[in-house]
């Protein structure tokens, strides 16, 4: 074999031959996005049925078309980018050895898929874009799609009927990149409508004031009775605004180590009922290491600052790989017990309806981590003690109202279907068999948005606001907010007040949209004012009161 089959010259003319058979390339495209819509759907269905759910066939139907018109022309882009590197690269090794031509090509297109995959995963904010390559037997049925394309190239390249009549030149290569400008044009033309549609509600007589700033992604915060306040940084900080309103820069002393990632780290907070007595704080928080983490909940004793005796009182299990999806809030119900969500990691959406793990599940504890007698699921085989409620996908807002004895939730769905939930013990809300949202790329999750035996939220928001803290309103400030659920919004960038009557909506409106920020979390003050957490590197604490507010908070 000469060197000069291997040349920089030889993967020039390489990408020449492709430029003379680009309708080939172009079949071979529209074959493999076709083929791998149709897989995606399928893997998709089937774990539907693995969960004990059912697909018509106009279910099966309907799923297969839709994904065809959302989903193939997204898949379309990928595989053709992937086949415009791999198809010249299967020519340039088979110059050096003949025999190995149909091979390296069809090869060629297994594995240009799959590194399309992994470099996708790496510049997408998600840790895996394409959701039937979750799992080892989806991510090769994926690639399996690739080769046929490659299979549809080779016996097409070189035809007479399909090459360029001309001499190739590089203006050839506007022609791939035109296919791939109307796939991704067909694909947003086809995906649902993604427009926030909010009814803004028009509040002006308020001002604002930023009672603190600098922070690290403010996550929660608690009022401690001698006035001073904590702020959980997710960074894994815990910052003390003393009584004058003034950020210490010194954290406090004792906090747990953390896992902080795209979505991990220090999470909420929540004093204990007793706290003039027992001192005691609880946290949530991600805890391991990158590569085998899940949430914890500890608590320690409150001590100036420093938090003494911190010990962790309950692990969700499995440990997982990625460091999206932990909820997580915690609340205190009547009886002492505290109520914790815990996300599905994203990757892992089955497992919110596996009773057999903690994964996109609410769970309740007595306050020293044991298990409350009267859980739901104790004493049944293989279901864990610790499960309140399941079928939630990232629960990351939790309030119980006394007043009403309701426990509300609130979740990040997909893309789409945000819930807003009533929590009774033992209930399935749905994810993923369930759901109003759908996959990143267009593709159906489930043919179900409401399924029998399973709870469907009191609302929804498609497209997402990414929901987080919530609280209802019961102070004076605001007399014309008494009474509403109040849920921040991270990509809605406000506060949604749910008005709501006897547990049911009667209308959704969008609070401080003016002030441009994603709010983590809404705090009701005891004056009444509102505290809003903003989420960003250098976050802040901002109080809203009423204009001519003059009491001290």
């Amino acid at each position: 074999m000469s060197t000069a089959h291997m040349s920089r010259q030889a993967f020039k003319s390489s990408w020449r031959k492709l430029g003379r058979n680009l309708l080939p390339w172009l079949f071979a495209v529209l074959v493999t996005s076709v083929l791998g819509s149709l897989v995606q759907s399928t893997l998709n269905l089937i774990n539907i049925f693995e969960m004990g759910s059912y697909a018509t066939w106009h279910d099966w139907g309907r799923t297969l078309l839709h994904d065809l018109l959302t989903f193939a022309p997204f898949y379309a882009l990928l595989v053709g980018v992937a086949f415009l590197f791999a198809f010249p690269s299967a020519l340039w090794v088979s110059r050096g050895w003949p025999r190995l031509g149909s091979t390296a090509l069809g090869a060629s297109g297994a594995v240009g898929l799959a590194v399309a995959f992994v470099v996708a995963n790496e510049i997408s904010a998600i840790p895996t874009v394409i959701a039937a390559t979750r799992n080892v037997v989806g991510f090769v049925a994926m690639m399996v799609t690739g080769l046929i394309g490659a299979w549809v190239f080779a016996v097409t390249s070189g035809k007479p009927e399909f090459r360029s009549q001309k001499g190739f030149t590089w203006t050839h290569l506007a022609f791939p990149v035109v296919v791939l400008i109307a796939a991704f044009a067909l694909h947003l033309s086809m995906r649902p409508e993604r427009q926030l549609a909010i009814d803004d509600y028009s509040h002006t007589n308020y001002r604002v004031a930023i009672l603190a700033k600098g922070l690290e992604y403010p996550w929660s915060m608690v009022t401690l009775p001698d006035g001073r306040r904590l702020v959980a940084e997710r960074t894994g900080d815990i910052r003390i605004i003393d009584t004058e309103g003034a950020l210490l820069k010194s954290p406090l002393e004792g906090v747990p180590e953390v896992v902080f990632g795209e979505q991990g780290g220090l999470l909420d907070m929540e004093l204990s009922p007793h706290f003039e007595q027992d001192r005691t704080l609880f946290l949530s928080y991600a805890c391991g290491t990158v590569e085998a983490n899940n949430l914890c909940v500890g608590r320690g004793e409150l001590d100036g600052r420093v938090l003494e005796n911190v010990q962790r009182i309950f692990r969700a299990e499995p440990l997982k790989d990625t460091t999206l999806q932990f909820g997580s809030r915690i609340v205190f119900l009547p009886d002492d017990t505290l109520v914790v969500s815990v996300g599905d990691g994203f990757d892992f959406r089955e497992e919110a309806q596996d009773l057999s793990n903690h994964m996109g599940k609410l769970i309740r504890l007595n306050m020293d981590g044991s298990v409350p007698e009267d859980n739901p699921f104790v004493g049944q085989e293989v279901k864990q003690p610790e499960i309140y409620s399941y079928g939630h996908r990232n629960p990351e807002g939790l309030f119980y109202y006394a007043e009403t004895g309701r426990l509300y939730e609130s979740e990040h769905g997909p893309y789409g279907g945000d819930e807003v939930n009533i929590i009774e013990p033992g209930v399935n809300y749905g994810w993923p068999v369930a759901t109003e949202g759908i996959n990143y790329p267009g593709s159906n999750i489930t043919p179900h948005d409401q399924l029998e035996g399973m709870r469907g939220p009191i609302n929804h928001w498609t497209p997402s606001i990414a929901p987080s803290g919530m609280t209802v309103y019961d102070g004076e400030a605001f007399p014309e907010l008494k009474g509403d659920l109040l849920v921040s919004g991270l990509a809605g960038q406000g506060v949604f007040r749910l008005n709501m009557e006897e547990g049911e909506l009667v209308s959704d409106q969008r609070l401080f949209h003016e002030l441009g920020k994603r709010i983590r979390d809404v705090i009701v003050g005891k004056e009444g004012e509102l505290y809003l957490l903003t989420d960003y590197a250098s976050g802040e604490i901002l109080r809203i009161e009423p204009n001519g507010k003059t009491a001290e908070d």
